[in-house]
């Protein structure tokens, strides 16, 4: 009897042990638990089942109000203009046999006439993909093959340089000129001459990819950055939420006045500058470039009510003599992002203009958001902070080495979760599953903390990405055109401090024995092959060799430390 009372005993303990390691394995897989979520003190915002270019145009109140200046050449066009020639845009794309989900690559600096191929481009299903136009014909060349576009719009200037990549741009059957004719492309103007009769808005699913920018991601080289119309209007809802700011939709005698000089193809000028100002029926006035004595001249002139710039431009405003206080008799709003803003470069700012009403707002986002995320209260904002969640946003600051989430005061990767989150990297879902996880937080790669009254602070970056004057830099593609030079063994690129754009880039460099490189040579050998925010600005280190782990990859820390 003791003997079966044992064998049964055993049997029991043999059974727990195995639910235990079960329980064991199963805790194991799963992730870790999310304790501490900040969610919006703003609440939900709702998001109406409707397109980019719908959610614009229904909006339009004052038909014959001008929406868009030119600040160089004065070409305005009325709201109404800007629908009627979006259309025709639309139009003439489907004339020339583009059709829903085929690619655009538009590659123009700001003016009026952009968000008339946007929208209009958009609006029949095709999807843009924008880009810098400071680019090399090569960089540009590269982006244009990624997208897999099927038609090109470019600035004058610029497609002279694409005609000798034309060759490598093998899906492209239609090339579009704006501001000159240039042979074998079709004049804008002329586009826009089009009857309009075979517009029509197609018939699309609101999670397809319309917008297709390029990012860096948290490292590696640019992809493309699938957004849809659900995400961008998604982002425009939470951006136009009541509690966020003081803008004020247009009246009859009352239109806010709006500067654009942050680059339409980055997400922040073109989510947060263009469309969202469209949106409230506000003044656009565009600028192509920054050129100093242009902005200043536009700034003194225009009496804008709200500037969004990023910290290189306030530093600007704040360390010009010229710049008087009067000049902003208007304003009633600025915006710093892309780039964290300094309290330094914030205090300065402020007592230059003497405006204590002044609502100076920072946010903080990423492509891979279509743009913000979080931004300054109203009132009780914090220098440095870059605000709290938006409406419908989560966040959440996690340990690197666990994943688990960390209350305040604590640093961490920064992880966000909301409808304005990227569908995924084009044809990259190793990226996308590196970037966004199965619960559907988007890793940010830059570490963060929070305090009591949830304001969140950027406080270093765990991503290898050089920021230039909120222009991304990815270390890895200066690094493979280093290693292509015939005298260079080995190379690493990494950001330096500087107080005018950042960061810029510093290359080091391991020459070849025998090698009678220079830092000027090398300097010149980049400059010839990559846009002016991506040469070496931050100098030229030669060394004996690179650190790197035992895997082989660089220890930028330490190069940091150097």
């Amino acid at each position: 009897m003791a003997t079966i009372r044992i064998n049964y005993a055993n049997k029991i303990c043999t059974r727990l042990l195995t639910h235990l390691k079960r329980a064991q394995s199963i805790a194991s897989s799963v992730s870790p638990p999310d304790e501490f979520i900040v969610k919006s003190p703003h609440g939900d915002c709702h998001v109406p089942d409707v397109t980019i270019p719908s959610y614009i145009f229904s909006n339009i109140r004052y038909p014959e109000k001008i929406a868009l200046e030119c600040g160089i050449t004065g070409q305005k066009f009325t709201y109404k203009e800007l629908y009627e020639l979006s259309k025709k845009f639309g139009s003439a794309l489907l004339r020339m046999g583009l059709r829903k989900g085929d690619v655009l690559a538009v590659i123009i600096p700001n003016s009026p006439l952009f968000p008339v191929v946007f929208l209009g481009a958009a609006a029949v299903g095709v999807t843009v993909s924008p880009a810098n136009p400071i680019y090399t014909p090569e960089e540009l060349s590269r982006q244009v093959i990624l997208s897999n576009a099927k038609a090109v719009v470019s600035f004058a200037p610029v497609a002279k340089g694409l005609n000798l990549q034309k060759e490598n741009m093998k899906t492209v059957f239609r090339f579009i000129a704006v501001g000159g004719s240039l042979e074998g492309w079709i004049n804008l103007e002329d586009l826009l001459k089009d009857d309009g009769s075979l517009y029509k808005e197609a018939e699309v699913n609101l999670d397809d990819t319309i917008l297709l920018p390029f990012s860096s991601g948290t490292t590696g080289l640019p992809k493309g950055v699938c957004l849809t119309h659900r995400n961008v209007v998604a982002s425009l809802c939470q951006l136009q939420f009541p509690t966020m700011g003081l803008l004020k939709q247009s009246t009859d005698v009352f239109q806010e006045r709006f500067l654009a000089v942050l680059p339409f193809f980055h997400i922040y000028g073109l989510a947060i500058v263009l469309l969202s100002s469209l949106w409230y029926g506000g003044k656009i006035v565009t600028l192509p470039r920054f050129e100093p004595e242009l902005f200043l001249k536009t700034v003194a002139s225009q009496n804008f009510s709200i500037m969004q710039l990023v910290p290189p431009i306030l530093n600007f405003l704040t360390n010009r003599p010229e710049v008087k206080s009067q000049w902003f008799n208007n304003l009633h709003t600025a915006v710093s992002g892309a780039a964290p803003l300094g309290s330094a470069i914030a205090s300065t700012f402020l007592e230059k203009l003497n405006k204590p009403d002044l609502l100076l707002q920072e946010g903080y986002g990423l492509t891979e958001t279509t743009s913000v995320i979080s931004v300054s209260p109203v009132k009780g904002g914090k220098i440095g902070s870059c605000g709290m969640p938006f409406p419908s946003t989560e966040v959440k600051v996690i340990d690197i080495e666990n994943g688990i989430s960390l209350p305040p005061g604590q640093r961490g990767e920064l992880c966000v979760r909301g409808p304005q989150i990227m569908k995924g990297y084009l044809t990259n879902p190793e990226a996308t599953k590196e970037t966004i996880d199965e619960n559907g937080w988007l890793h940010t790669g830059d570490i963060a903390m929070y305090d009591d009254t949830m304001q969140f602070y950027i406080v270093d970056r765990l991503k290898e990405l050089i920021k230039v004057k909120g222009l991304q830099v990815a270390p890895n593609e200066l690094e493979d055109l280093l290693r292509s030079h015939p005298a260079v063994l080995d190379a690493a690129v990494i950001g330096v401090p500087d107080d005018r754009s950042g960061e810029l880039p510093r290359g080091y460099i391991v020459k070849k024995p025998g090698s009678d490189l220079d830092e000027s040579q090398l300097c010149q050998f980049i400059a010839e092959k990559v846009s002016s925010h991506k040469q070496l600005a931050g100098g030229v280190v030669f060394m004996e060799a690179i650190p790197k782990s035992p895997t082989g990859k660089i220890l930028r820390r330490l190069l940091k430390q150097s």
